[in-house]
């Protein structure tokens, strides 16, 4: 018996779920299929390997999906219901493109498999006596992915989703902005024309400014962005609505730091915010 519960903590992705990571950090899987018993299967042993996972039926539902949960990987049955057209949506929106889609078949040689990857898809054999070894491959696939934009680009759709139910008026940026000055996350928010309204706990540490100092400041200065936001790059930031990726910024000693970043724009009117954690 002790045999036994050593090999499952040893195995790729089993037994993760006495130390999980709090629920804002937890990877999420997004399980696409019509096939109940398999996704109910999966489900369990994903959520058992440290998984927050969430299903879709449909294609209808699993972009709706991608989109509002930002999912770490999709995972999906070959066999399931306008498969390649689960992957063309998912590609073609700048939000949900970087997200691996692994598509799971019986042979990786089919026409279907072959259309798959052509459509941008992962395609891994579906082991469904042996499913602890697609925990292993999938974990290997999102190690390998821009997992850190995305998980700071959720924190700020939910800080959307949050605001909603704020007025859109001076008093709910107020209350807006009382909440992000709480936030461990590093949260800078600033308005239409680049200048800082709002700056998290995070923000002061990753930084080395005071709170004062970062509210005193702008996108458009050559200092904490990394070098020099033009008004093309702000502008071109509010038409795309949202950004990902790595940068640089000069903190208060006159380091350069590394850091992934996200941006959202209109998390409410006038409002837009970015997210940053140490590379």
């Amino acid at each position: 018996m002790e045999r036994q519960q050593h090999d499952r903590l040893a195995r790729p992705g089993r037994r993760q779920s006495d130390r999980r990571p709090p629920a804002a950090d937890r990877r999420r899987i997004l399980l696409i299929g019509d096939d109940e018993a398999w996704k109910l299967l999966t489900a369990y042993v994903f959520e058992e390997a440290g998984y927050s996972v969430y299903t879709a039926a449909d294609p209808c539902q699993a972009l709706g999906c991608t989109t509002r949960l930002l999912p770490d990987v999709v995972l999906v049955q070959m066999e399931a219901p306008d498969t390649l057209n689960v992957l063309a949506g998912l590609s073609a929106s700048p939000s949900t493109s970087d997200i691996p889609v692994v598509v799971l078949t019986s042979l990786l040689q089919s026409t279907d498999a072959h259309r798959a990857r052509a459509c941008g898809g992962v395609t891994l054999l579906a082991r469904p006596d042996d499913v602890d070894v697609l925990v292993g491959e999938v974990d290997t696939l999102i190690a390998a992915g821009p997992r850190a934009q995305r998980t700071l680009k959720r924190r700020l759709l939910e800080l959307r989703e949050l605001a909603r139910y704020y007025t859109p008026n001076a008093e709910g940026q107020a209350r807006l902005r009382q909440l992000i000055d709480r936030l461990q996350v590093a949260v800078l928010a600033v308005d239409e024309q680049g200048h800082c309204i709002a700056a998290s706990q995070g923000a002061t540490l990753l930084t080395g400014y005071s709170h004062l100092q970062l509210l005193t400041t702008s996108v458009f200065e050559a200092g904490f962005a990394g070098g020099h936001v033009s008004d093309e790059r702000w502008r071109g930031f509010l038409a795309d609505r949202q950004y990902a990726g790595t940068t640089t910024i000069t903190n208060r000693a006159g380091e350069d730091v590394t850091v992934h970043a996200a941006a959202v724009a209109e998390i409410m009117p006038g409002f837009h915010a970015a997210a940053f954690a140490a590379a």
